[in-house]
């Protein structure tokens, strides 16, 4: 697979064209795949098999696509000896608090969907932290690129290590999807895979991804101008592009707006503009034609300790909130002014999970990605 490849799909049906449909060499399209039985997965304690997922990936075909929320009973749900309400369906197979073995080894799933996000730049590790992260209750599974390839106009191919992230690829992104179709066997739930289009190869990337079935996706042209110092006219018309062709995928759009916050020195200050920023891509998308259920603002709280974090950051949630009743909201937890400690990383984001869903009996529909 080569950067001048079009969609493989495509290129089998002409092979298949060529070759004729006595030629037992010619390309043929997989059947769509079944779930694997109980017997047929991997135990808890087996590895993935990579190679395995390599195997015949020429011919794999996502198992399905478009954007998975989860399965929430309005009846509840009961486990042991409780009764929970907003509750999505549990996992068939899971890793529960350490507490849960005094509690019937019960593992409540939440109804907002769950973000995990990975970045190891080895792309065989990142196949296994797919799984452990569903494993734990993760059904969003973020794959950051390696530092720079939003600069790089065309597609990459293979499997190479990258900085920070992975290069990605047709074939990594074909890799992953195939994982997480045993993953999903595995647990029991659907898994939305997530990737970036924001760059300059924006348009190739968004149809790329509509062909292997990747779930979710960053899409922002301010990215590029304000990050990335790309031409803007481009940005906005290859933004146009790649949010069309990820509405046709039903894939699920997150903004850029979030950066603003993880990189500015003064992240209370720029409040004002991480409201603008979210908007205008909103209403960008919203006249492109993606419909508001694909749409989703990545918000970031301002501030942290020993900062008046309630007094900023909660009256910015309720306002984001309020402001766009219409949209998804992704909750991304502040990194910007964590140190290494545990313990107060743990407090922090603790905190920043409550101003996150602030407000939600106004607004039950929302989900957090």
């Amino acid at each position: 697979m080569t950067i001048q490849d079009t969609c493989l799909h495509h290129k089998h049906t002409r092979e298949r064209e060529q070759l004729g449909p006595n030629n037992k060499s010619a390309v043929t399209p997989s059947e769509p795949v079944e779930p694997r039985t109980e017997q047929d997965l991997p135990g808890p304690n087996t590895k993935l098999n990579v190679e395995e997922i390599l195997t015949d990936l020429e011919h794999y075909h996502p198992r399905r696509k478009g954007w998975t929320w989860r399965n929430v009973p309005e009846e509840g749900i009961d486990m042991g000896d409780f009764h929970y309400r907003n509750m999505s369906t549990p996992l068939k197979q899971s890793m529960p608090l350490p507490a849960a073995e005094y509690f019937e080894n019960i593992d409540p799933q939440p109804a907002p969907v769950v973000t995990s996000e990975i970045a190891s730049g080895h792309f065989e590790d990142d196949l296994r932290r797919m799984r452990m992260a569903a494993w734990h209750g993760a059904d969003h599974i973020m794959v950051i690129r390696t530092t720079g390839q939003s600069h790089i106009d065309g597609l990459l191919e293979g499997t190479p290590e990258g900085i920070g992230g992975v290069p990605i690829t047709r074939k990594q992104l074909r890799a992953s999807r195939k994982a997480c179709d045993l993953i999903e066997d595995e647990v029991g739930r659907p898994i939305n895979f997530h990737s970036y289009v924001s760059g300059v190869a924006g348009p190739e990337v968004a149809v790329l991804f509509a062909e292997e079935g990747v779930n979710g996706a960053h899409q922002d042209p301010q990215y590029n101008l304000l990050y990335r110092n790309i031409n803007a006219y481009r940005s906005y018309v290859d933004a146009g592009e790649a949010k069309k062709a990820m509405a046709g995928a039903q894939i699920f759009q997150i903004d850029g707006a979030h950066n603003a916050n993880a990189t500015a020195r003064h992240g209370w200050k720029v409040m004002p503009e991480l409201m603008v920023q979210h908007g205008l891509n909103c209403m960008y998308s919203v006249l492109v034609g993606m419909p508001k259920d694909l749409i989703g603002l990545s918000t970031v709280p301002p501030s942290a300790p020993p900062a008046p974090k309630l007094w900023y950051d909660l009256p910015y949630a309720v306002a984001l909130r309020d402001l766009f009743s219409e949209y998804k909201m992704r909750a991304q937890q502040n990194t910007r002014y964590i140190e290494s400690d545990l313990a107060e990383a743990i407090r922090t984001h603790t905190i920043d999970t409550a101003h996150l869903n602030a407000d939600q009996r106004g607004h039950p529909e929302h989900h957090h990605p």
